[in-house]
């Protein structure tokens, strides 16, 4: 369950505990629904947390499809936020993530986020 402790520190808005649960070398492709495309490493991941986490808000994580390959977890999930009154705050994103086995642990590795979905 190599996302799971990701997910946690995720929904807790732990930003420590997130930033060792990241790879250093993270790839990183934000999409935006205009088709623009940001690609971004280790420092651009933390500042998008950073950004989300200036707000407490509630995170929901619905895993879609987990799979294994050799020493890599990939795990698909739509990620959507909500402020304290159930409002959502954005259009949910979709994301492929890569978590790569580092000694006891597995660490993010790569991140693909599709932005402000539609539809379900």
């Amino acid at each position: 369950m190599s996302h799971v402790q990701l997910l946690a520190a995720w929904q807790h808005q732990n930003l420590e505990e997130i930033k060792t649960l990241i790879e250093p070398d993270i790839a990183v492709e934000f999409v935006y629904p205009d088709g623009h495309v940001m690609y971004g490493d280790y420092n651009n991941m933390i500042q998008v947390f950073e950004e989300r986490f200036s707000t407490v808000q509630d995170w929901n994580f619905e895993v879609i499809y987990k799979a294994d390959r050799q020493e890599d977890t990939l795990v698909i999930m739509k990620i959507t936020r909500e402020d304290d009154d159930f409002n959502r705050l954005s259009a949910p994103s979709l994301c492929l993530l890569t978590f790569h086995a580092v000694g006891n642990t597995h660490k993010l590795k790569r991140a693909h986020f599709e932005l402000g979905i539609t539809g379900s």
